[in-house]
Parts: C-alpha cells; sequence; structure tokens
C-alpha cells in the first residue's frame, strides 16, 4: 500500500525520445517549448545520464524499472542470444525479455491504478488488471508495431521527387523508418467517357478522370512485427473533376464505378483532409481469413489544372480494437474520442512535404492527448499516468543531421531542417500543455525525461565490422554481402563464419566466435581468445576515420571492464566500444556524455509539481536508473524490485517527509 503522507497523490510520466536536455533547454530559450519551460520554471531540471548503448529498448526500459540493461536484460534492439550464432539475435522490443519489474506493475502491487498510453518498450502488456490499470498500445518507434493494419499509402500521378533522403541511420538504430526503394505509389488518370462503366458522374467543366488507389493491407509494415499473412487489397477509386472552366480542383472518392457510391459527403479540395472513415480489411493468415476493422483517412495534398499530376496521402490505417488492455477499451476510446493512431507518419518524412507530416503529428498527438485524458478524468482514482512521444527521434534520424553548420551543408538544407527539428518539439510542446491544462494540479508531480539524445552529422557513421575485416578478424563470403557496422551484427550479410574469428553485433559490442560458446566457433578458449580481443582493441583504438584523419573510437574495453559503463554479463560483448558521435548518426554508438554542435546525449530530465523544489537546476548527478525509485518515493508506493536507483532528494521540498 501507499504510504499515507506522501507529497504527492499521483505521477504523470511523459517521454520524449531522443531529447537531449542541452536540445530542449536550447529550444526553449528560443521560445518553441512554452510549456517545458513552465514546468522547469516551477521545478528542477538536470542533465541525466543514460544507458549504453543509447538507444530505445534500454532506455525506456531502464527508466520506468530502475535497473541497468544489464539486469532487466533488454540490452538493444538486436540482443545477443547465448548459444546461437552471433547474428542470431533477440528482437529487443518485448517485455517478456524483462527481468526487472516495472513501475506500473509496482503501482499495481501497491494496489493503484496504473494507466499507459503508448509508453513505448512496455508491449506485451504485463499488467495484472487487479486494480483496474489501462494499456494502449506501447510497442516500438513508427512501423514496429503489432496493430497496424497498414503502413501509409501516397497515390501520385506524375514524376515524384523525394522532399529530402533521410539520414541513412541504419535499421538497427532507426527501426522506425522503411528500408523499401518505392517510397510512393504511382497510379494513372484515365478517361471515363464511352465504354468506361463510369456512371453518375460529377459535373465537370471537363472529362471527369478516374484512378485506381489500391489499399493494400499489410503494406509498409515492420516483417516480424506486424499482422502475419497476406493483405487482400481494397480498391478504391478517385475521380477528378474540374468544378469550374479552370481546371480539374477537385477529387471525389468513390467505393466502386458509381460516381454516386461516394466515400466522403464532400469532396476533396486541394489542402483538404478527410474525415476518418471506417472499413474492414481481409488479412489470409495460417489460420484463415481476418477481417479487422480500422479507420482511414487522406489528404489531397496536390492537383494540377490539367491533372497531370496528383498526390493523394492516406496515413497509416489503425485497427478499432486489438490494441489495448483490457481489450475492450478500445471500443470505449472510439466512442469516447475517436480514432486513435500509432504512428505520424515518420516514414513517409522526405516523400511527403513538410507541411503534411506536421499536420500528421499534430493529429497524432492530438489523439494521444485525447486518450490520455480520457482514461484520467473517467479512473479517477489513478496513481500513474505514463506515456510518450517517438516524434523527437523522427525528427532525429531525419532532420538533425544536416541542422547544423558543423554539418558542413549549405545554410539553406541547415535552415530547414533546423525548422524540422523546432517545429517538431513545438508539436511536442503542445501535447504536454494539453495534459498540463487537464492533470495538474498541486497534488500530482509531472516528469519529463527521455532515453537517449541526439547529435547532427559530420562524418560516415564507422562501421566496426570493416574495421574487423581490416585487421584480418572478420572475413566475408567471395561476393557475400557486406553491411552491419556492429549494428546488429551481420545478419544474412554474408560473413564466412570458418574464418572469421570476431563480428560486431548490436549496437557496441563485438563477440569473438569462440569455440564451445558460438555455434561457429573457431577461437580457443584461454590465450587465443585473449589474444584476439587485443587484437580488437589494437585494431579499434588504432583505426583513424579517413575523411576526418583522427581516431573514431572513445574506448574499447573488455567485457570485465565494462562495468564502468554499467554493462556486464553474458549479453555484453567480449569487447564494448565507443565512437565518437561525429562518427555516429543521431546516437546509439556513441556515450550518453556525448556532445557535437547543438546536439548532446545527456538525456532530458524535468521534475515539476507536488513535493519538487521549484526553478532548480540540479548540481549533483541524476541518472536513468534514479527516475522509477524518485517518483515511487514522491508518491508513497514501494520502489521497483529490482531498481539500483536512488532518490533524487536534491529535488525533494521534504526528503525526509517519510519521518513524519
Amino acid at each position: 500500500m501507499a504510504a499515507s503522507g506522501a507529497p504527492a497523490k499521483r505521477f504523470v510520466l511523459i517521454g520524449l525520445d531522443g531529447v537531449g536536455m542541452g536540445q530542449m533547454l536550447h529550444l526553449v530559450n528560443e521560445g518553441h517549448c512554452p510549456n517545458v519551460k513552465k514546468l522547469i520554471d516551477d521545478g528542477v531540471y538536470r542533465e541525466m545520464w543514460g544507458v549504453l548503448p543509447t538507444l530505445t529498448p534500454p532506455g525506456w526500459t531502464t527508466l520506468v524499472t530502475g535497473a541497468w540493461p544489464s539486469t532487466h536484460k533488454v540490452m538493444d534492439f538486436n540482443i545477443y542470444k547465448p548459444g546461437h550464432r552471433i547474428d542470431d539475435n533477440d528482437w529487443g522490443i518485448n517485455t517478456k525479455l524483462s527481468k526487472a519489474e516495472y513501475l506500473w506493475n509496482t503501482v499495481e502491487r501497491a494496489g493503484k491504478t496504473p494507466l499507459l498510453v503508448k509508453y513505448e518498450m512496455s508491449w506485451p502488456p504485463t499488467l495484472s488488471g487487479k486494480t483496474g490499470g489501462v494499456q494502449v498500445e506501447g510497442t516500438g518507434p513508427g512501423i514496429s508495431n503489432h496493430a497496424q493494419i497498414s503502413g501509409y499509402h501516397f497515390f501520385t500521378v506524375g514524376k515524384q521527387q523525394s522532399q529530402q533522403k533521410t539520414s541513412g541511420d541504419s535499421a538497427a538504430v532507426d527501426p522506425s523508418a522503411l528500408r523499401e526503394r518505392r517510397r510512393h505509389d504511382p497510379v494513372s488518370f484515365a478517361g471515363t467517357n464511352g465504354s468506361s462503366g463510369w456512371t453518375n458522374l460529377p459535373k465537370s467543366a471537363r472529362e471527369p478522370l478516374a484512378a485506381e488507389l489500391p489499399v493494400e493491407p499489410r503494406k509498409r509494415s515492420h516483417p516480424t512485427m506486424g499482422r502475419q499473412g497476406e493483405g487482400v487489397t481494397k480498391t478504391y477509386y478517385a475521380v477528378a473533376y474540374a468544378s469550374t472552366d479552370q481546371g480539374y480542383d477537385r477529387v471525389r472518392l468513390t467505393r466502386s464505378k458509381d460516381g454516386s457510391d461516394t466515400i466522403l459527403k464532400e469532396d476533396l479540395k486541394v489542402g483538404d483532409w478527410s474525415p476518418n472513415w471506417s472499413d474492414t480489411f481481409t488479412i489470409k493468415g495460417s489460420n484463415g481469413e481476418e477481417q479487422v476493422e480500422g479507420h482511414v483517412q487522406c489528404k489531397l495534398i496536390a492537383l494540377s489544372p490539367d491533372a497531370s499530376k496528383l498526390e493523394l496521402f492516406f496515413p497509416q490505417i489503425w485497427p478499432t480494437s486489438g490494441y489495448t488492455f483490457p481489450d475492450n477499451v478500445g471500443k470505449e476510446l472510439l466512442d469516447a474520442v475517436g480514432p486513435f493512431r500509432q504512428n505520424p507518419g515518420r516514414d513517409a518524412l522526405g516523400v511527403i512535404d513538410d507541411d503534411t507530416y506536421f499536420e500528421c503529428l499534430d493529429d497524432q498527438l492530438r489523439r494521444q492527448a485525447d486518450v490520455a485524458i480520457h482514461l484520467a478524468k473517467t479512473r479517477k482514482d489513478w496513481t500513474a499516468l505514463f506515456t510518450q512521444s517517438h516524434s523527437t527521434d523522427y525528427a532525429n534520424h531525419f532532420f538533425i543531421a544536416q541542422s547544423d553548420a558543423i554539418s558542413g551543408a549549405s545554410p539553406e538544407v541547415v535552415e530547414r531542417n533546423y525548422r524540422g527539428m523546432y517545429r517538431t518539439y513545438a508539436a511536442c510542446d503542445r501535447f504536454i500543455g494539453r495534459l498540463m491544462d487537464e492533470l495538474k494540479d498541486e497534488n500530482t508531480v509531472f516528469c519529463l525525461v527521455a532515453d537517449h539524445g541526439g547529435t547532427p552529422t559530420t562524418y560516415k557513421v564507422v562501421d566496426v565490422n570493416a574495421v574487423l575485416e581490416q585487421a584480418g578478424l572478420l572475413v566475408y563470403k567471395e561476393g557475400g554481402k557486406r553491411g552491419g557496422g556492429g549494428e546488429g551484427a551481420a545478419g544474412e550479410s554474408g560473413i564466412d563464419w570458418t574464418r572469421t574469428k570476431a563480428a560486431g553485433q548490436g549496437v557496441v559490442n563485438i563477440f569473438v566466435n569462440m569455440k564451445g560458446r558460438e555455434p561457429t566457433g573457431i577461437v580457443e578458449p584461454g590465450e587465443e581468445y585473449e589474444q584476439v580481443r587485443r587484437q580488437i582493441i589494437e585494431a579499434l583504438m588504432s583505426y583513424k576515420d579517413p575523411q576526418a584523419g583522427y581516431g573514431a573510437f572513445v574506448f574499447a574495453l573488455r567485457r570485465e571492464d565494462a562495468e564502468v559503463v554499467n554493462m556486464w554479463g553474458e549479453l555484453v560483448g567480449d569487447v564494448v566500444y565507443a565512437t565518437l558521435p561525429e562518427f555516429d548518426g543521431a546516437h546509439g554508438h556513441q556515450l550518453p556524455s556525448a556532445t557535437w554542435g547543438w546536439g548532446d546525449q545527456h538525456t532530458l530530465y524535468v521534475l515539476s509539481g507536488a513535493g519538487v523544489k521549484k526553478g532548480v537546476h540540479l548540481e549533483r548527478q541524476v541518472r536513468q536508473v534514479d527516475v522509477a525509485p524518485t517518483l515511487a518515493y514522491l508518491c508513497g508506493l514501494p520502489t521497483p524490485a529490482q531498481s539500483e536507483g536512488r532518490v533524487v532528494m536534491e529535488a525533494l521540498e521534504k526528503p525526509d517527509w517519510h519521518l513524519g
């Protein structure tokens, strides 16, 4: 049970993925985040020390267990699997891998009610439901989710050019983005006169033109984290017509070649978003056909007067149920606040225009806030609310690389990307403001946190497997595909394991291909093993980047020495390394204390509200393991069972409140 007399009755934990404290303060001082400024002015803040690797799975899990990754075991997106080949890994977005108690389960253990609204790394749900706890979604970034019916569709007529290429961060540090080549869905217009089969067409100054729009369930979904099976295509139709003699300016959406069989009450003009409409989609799997109801929406981005160009964007299609715990909460939310959406269109960044993406982001965050507020208002005895947005890290992987002159990009490119960064933060600030307006009172403490930060890019990301190959420690098959760079090792990359002594695994680990441990092992335990480790360390520390002309690695440590960076145990590499930030992407390989340009890896920490000092920049270190025990202490709750953190006493008005 919670202790009586605690400074706070409840807490709201808001996570922003990929936010360095320095980045946030920079944008707060520029006026882009007024609501965060209110929390800082009314509370305490500190640059927080995070985990290595600086990645989503270990960071978010550490924040809500108070345990280091080597204790909770959610080490990476790609986690070493003892007894398996070095590149045969466990996928880290899975609560079943965690060996530490989550704070929401601690809340339940105290007989209280937790609420989770898209808190990342919380799926499958671990809630018992015995105290009325509710969870809404909670898988991973972007396309990494189990519930999505389909990713976006971008139907186009005419030649398309991407707005901007992505930063090129690998799937191991950015699984939110698509890796496929075809980023849009070309269609063509055809006439509707004569034998076309069309009837009841809208009145038009020019011949109406029609295009088929094949909507495909499971399209642009994560290959293993999505619904399994084959999606059955559902065809809609777009009819372009001219409401005046100035050319084509309207699009009607229909379900058939009958112009009166309309989907929407009103036809679309350029710039219009449609309302949401519900539809049923079919997915054929091993257990037969699955009928899934979901919500669809679209925007007419472009239609030229001569109909030589069309851009019609359909964001993610999300189901009406199957993404909550308990399952019936999905219908409750649909009736109370409308359709949910998990992905604001991150995978369409650089394909659609920036304004459309930010409209999607505002809409997704509005829906998320609506859900959180509804649950909090209808479960009046709730004690903890966990919610998170990954959009700030989408900005890291798309905008931050060239958002600083340190990248070498032109001033125009830097300005565009910097604008993308602050627009993202401003959208999240509005989301935070909604929650503050509805939920902040004298009994509630708000906590803003992040899993890691983000930095601009100057040089190419160092490929650790290439360094090992150059040192003669890794060999590829003839014609074998190269890659990995230590980022998820080299699954299906063409490594010749019969001649390879070591390979990168995950993001900061190198494993020796040792006999008796690896099924492909060729290195003898004992002296040969130690010799290979010395060779690995020498190869990394003597490596000089050809473009920069200096070394890329901060350190290379033996496993038994890596506890200094809070890494230990059999899931940690035989050698652990970190790179300088200029040789990384936005994050991943660099230390949680790194800074580069206007970016940094010291993560966001703001604590504000009941029982917390006001307007204080904390002097003593705050670590991610300290977040859960501090929130628990403020609310008089037990500490998560495997917590290794401390209560941040410096932040509290009455540190010894429990003494009476």
